[in-house]
């Protein structure tokens, strides 16, 4: 029976302390705070750092949408789905990432996976950091090009496997982030542009947690997501005239998913033009929270705090919870070490951090295992 076949899997699981489950959370007028179960928590697990989903601009702008064209377009970008609002938000992308052309997909995963799966094959290569996205490993598995991973921003590390493997393939595929997610580290973009242009290879940037921010180089792919610090839903593309026209040819994930709706892609737009007029990123509060705690200098405003083990890691997000704190434990395999993730953003108050910082000195959380990242 698939019953009792997939409840002995679903015990493996729990035995490693890996057992995931849906639990209720309603965020009502910003992103600093969550009722989750009904008990209401200051929130550092959110990744709408500007706290736009709740903008006035972007909830108005979502609303006119909904008003003049309903709530959704009911099919393909490819068939009836390319509404206008497409044209204006890939406009406004292709200017703030300095590219010929853009493309908006229905979700940052389906961005990766399509995206990555269309450009190579089983005769090509391609050299991701250990650290890339879920999606993009997903994307990587679609394509059956062969796979070699570099050590996390280690750049002699990818040039020592393009040295050893470049020459036994016919395309070479490099993929990092500018920022990555679960460690809130900065990539040096503009060297590794300049390694994939010695080694003939094309490169992707993924802009997820780095949305806008460009380096000096262009590399030949930016991807990201509008779910993030733009406060709404979708993934793009920023890239050439030629990508893009392939991207649409080529992608399955973007050729057969109905296109998301105009109040969406409306929001996202508005957002947009808020993050162009004000570029503020609340790395204060981070530096201010490490600084309190003798962590590392942050380079982001995503800070993680390493655990000793899964329990080490689950037990302090429980007792961050029952102090009114919001702190997931991310455990295998989103990230390879268990951790504490805690982000931060505009919404976010001086006495929120400093709270936060007495009740982990005063629970000992920094003494059960935690490794300073």
């Amino acid at each position: 029976m698939l019953a009792d076949v997939l409840q002995k899997k679903l015990s493996s699981i729990k035995s490693k302390g890996l057992f995931r489950q849906l639990d209720t959370s309603i965020k009502l007028s910003n992103s600093r705070i969550v009722y989750k179960n009904g008990q209401k928590l200051i929130s550092f697990a959110c990744n709408d750092y500007m706290d736009l989903a709740n903008h006035y601009l972007v909830k108005k702008a979502a609303i006119d949408a909904i008003n003049l064209y309903g709530v959704g377009v009911c099919a393909s970008r490819l068939i009836t789905g390319n509404h206008i609002l497409y044209k204006e938000i890939e406009e406004k992308l292709t200017k703030l990432y300095g590219t010929e052309a853009a493309l908006v997909f229905s979700s940052g995963y389906l961005t990766n996976l399509g995206i990555i799966s269309s450009l190579v094959n089983r005769q090509d290569m391609i050299l991701a950091d250990k650290l890339i996205h879920a999606s993009s490993i997903d994307g990587i598995k679609l394509s059956q090009a062969t796979l070699y991973r570099f050590l996390h921003n280690d750049i002699d590390h990818c040039q020592e496997l393009l040295n050893k493997y470049r020459k036994l393939h016919k395309h070479c595929l490099i993929i990092i982030e500018n920022i990555y997610g679960m460690d809130g580290d900065l990539a040096s973009v503009d060297d590794f542009i300049k390694l994939s242009k010695k080694y003939n290879a094309w490169i992707i940037v993924d802009t997820a947690h780095g949305f806008g921010q460009v380096t000096n180089l262009t590399p030949d792919i930016y991807v990201g997501t509008l779910s993030k610090i733009t406060g709404a839903l979708g993934g793009y593309i920023c890239s050439s005239k030629i990508v893009i026209e392939y991207i649409i040819n080529k992608a399955r994930s973007f050729i057969y998913t109905t296109a998301i709706p105009p109040m969406i892609v409306a929001a996202a737009s508005s957002a947009i033009d808020i993050i162009n007029k004000n570029k503020y990123i609340p790395i204060n509060f981070a530096r201010i929270f490490c600084k309190s705690l003798g962590l590392p200098e942050p380079q982001s405003n995503i800070v993680p705090l390493i655990m000793k083990d899964i329990n080490a890691a689950l037990n302090a997000e429980q007792i961050l919870a029952k102090k009114g704190f919001l702190v997931t434990a991310i455990r295998p395999p989103t990230s390879p070490t268990p951790r504490l993730r805690f982000t931060f953003s505009t919404k976010h108050r001086l006495s929120d951090i400093q709270r936060l910082c007495k009740v982990l000195k005063e629970e000992q959380i920094l003494d059960q295992g935690a490794v300073a990242q």
